[in-house]
């Protein structure tokens, strides 16, 4: 009873560091992107973007077998099993090889394409610039990968405060150097030399911190082909996914680079932070599950714990994802405005049409985590491959005729399908989770914000407020937020939701007192 109560504290602790990590990389994001777009220009965030969006195809050799390491780590970890724990981690360690010297290979692919697609969009020093930064990436991505092996303990072992505090203090001391160093080289290469050097710090940290405090042993017993195999057909499912992810985030960049150049890459670029910064606000809650998953799925084989804990963490996720979705529709484009500054318009519909359908697959990102322990996540893989193809079709054709906001608007659609849909259906029928029960669920947390939403925004519109700046700005977030907050604890929490907020202002409170 003790270990499971100490175990509950930390994913609660987890949750909260997870959206303190997650609010940190918003406050940075306002802070940082402006910085950038007026410090390299918009030509070079343009080849930012374009070098990111290749490199995250190449990153995914890493996310590709990170689900699979954390998987089969956290099943011998439930199981007390420490010499299948060690290999695990061994054969993992040899996977990483392996991967690592690919990536080279397609590092250098990846510079040659880049040198035949982009030879009209990108300037001669662009071009050198590009293969730069595509090397140090590359060797970014060798680290991350080994990385894994150490995050991988850590998440097991439900040491949450340590990885995110490594993480926090990452983003927020990262952006500082970038700054500092633009103003001497203000180049796009210049962001990925400071990635580089404070991904090496945090593998440091976190590689002793699982050597030295958790004690875990990367020690091959025997050569396991069973294991390793496991690994790589689990690990094959989520490649299909994460190529089809990959598809729908980044190749939308590389079509409106190719059509129109890097300068209209960087109004996709703005957008494209604001939706990205929107992810973790989803993910934030079901990052911490997985440990908890894997012992449900042993211990109730009927389902119905992991399907009530399903139901539970998608209303939680539901409010603040809500509150950034209705506030950005609000207040959207004057933020874009004092942001990035004029000339971005376009960002504010772009962010909409990907926002909007993601909120779907952000409410319900526990189901990912539901499908990677019962091993059923080959699936999606094979749904979002098929939704990808179609995808890279329909916005080559759209593209030339509507600009980014067609090719935003083909991927908005199909990301509805894909997750409104189909893998609604899947959770119902295959995982067998009470998704009518759910949504009946979610209709209660969103039907009263939605309303208040629609309200305010009437409001705001019909009576032609102008925001004067950034402090008038915050003012009215404080007042959205707070009578957002008012409405969700009145008309959408349930009783046990209530008793979280009340708790947590309780807990607020004696802090206060103490100080």
């Amino acid at each position: 009873m003790a270990e499971k109560a100490a175990g509950s504290k930390r994913r609660r602790i987890g949750i909260v560091l997870s959206y303190a990590y997650t609010i940190s990389q918003v406050i940075v994001n306002l802070l940082y992107v402006p910085i950038l777009l007026r410090g390299i220009g918009a030509s070079e965030y343009g080849l930012y973007q374009i070098i990111g969006s290749v490199m995250a195809y190449i990153l995914l050799m890493n996310s590709t077998f990170s689900g699979g390491v954390t998987r089969f780590y956290c099943k011998y970890f439930a199981e007390g099993d420490l010499r299948m724990m060690e290999t695990t981690l061994a054969i993992s360690r040899r996977i990483y090889n392996y991967a690592g010297i690919v990536s080279v290979g397609v590092g250098a692919v990846a510079i040659a394409i880049i040198r035949i697609v982009y030879s009209d969009a990108l300037t001669d020093f662009q071009m050198i610039e590009s293969a730069a930064m595509l090397m140090i990436l590359i060797a970014n991505l060798i680290v991350t990968m080994h990385n894994t092996i150490d995050v991988a303990v850590i998440n097991a072992n439900e040491r949450f405060s340590f990885l995110k505090a490594t993480q926090i203090v990452s983003v927020v001391v990262q952006p500082i150097l970038i700054v500092l160093l633009i103003q001497w080289q203000p180049f796009a290469i210049s962001i990925v030399c400071i990635q580089f050097v404070m991904n090496l710090a945090c593998f440091v940290v976190q590689r002793v911190y699982r050597g030295r405090i958790l004690h875990a042993r990367i020690k091959m017993h025997t050569f396991d082909k069973d294991l390793m195999r496991a690994i790589l057909k689990f690990s094959s499912g989520i490649l299909m996914v994460l190529v089809a992810d990959q598809v729908f985030w980044r190749t939308n960049q590389l079509i409106v680079g190719f059509f129109f150049g890097t300068s209209v890459v960087a109004v996709y670029g703005v957008a494209s932070q604001i939706y990205a910064a929107y992810g973790p606000m989803g993910t934030a809650v079901s990052s911490v599950f997985m440990p908890r998953i894997s012992v449900l799925y042993h211990a109730d084989k009927t389902g119905a714990a992991i399907s009530e804990l399903f139901n539970r963490v998608g209303r939680i996720a539901a409010y603040p994802l809500l509150l950034v979705l209705l506030g950005f529709i609000v207040f959207g484009n004057e933020f874009i405005a004092m942001w990035a500054g004029e000339g971005y318009q376009d960002a504010y519909p772009i962010a909409l049409l990907v926002m909007v359908p993601y909120t779907v697959d952000l409410m319900q990102n526990l189901g990912l985590t539901i499908m990677q322990v019962e091993n059923k996540y080959a699936f999606r893989g094979v749904v979002y491959s098929i939704l990808a193809a179609v995808n890279i079709a329909a916005v080559v054709a759209i593209t030339p005729i509507y600009g980014p906001i067609g090719a935003a608007a083909c991927t908005g659609f199909l990301m509805f399908i894909g997750n409104g849909v189909v893998m609604n259906v899947f959770y119902a029928k295959v995982i067998k989770l009470d998704i009518a029960g759910y949504w009946k669920g979610i209709a209660r947390v969103c039907f009263p914000l939605m309303l208040f939403g629609l309200m305010f925004y009437f409001v705001w519109k019909t009576n032609g407020i102008v925001i004067g700046g950034w402090s008038e700005f915050a003012l009215w977030a404080i007042v959205f937020g707070l009578s957002y907050l008012i409405v969700a604890y009145r008309f959408s929490m349930n009783g046990y939701e209530r008793g979280l907020v009340r708790d947590m202002l309780g807990k607020i409170s004696r802090f206060v007192r103490i100080r």
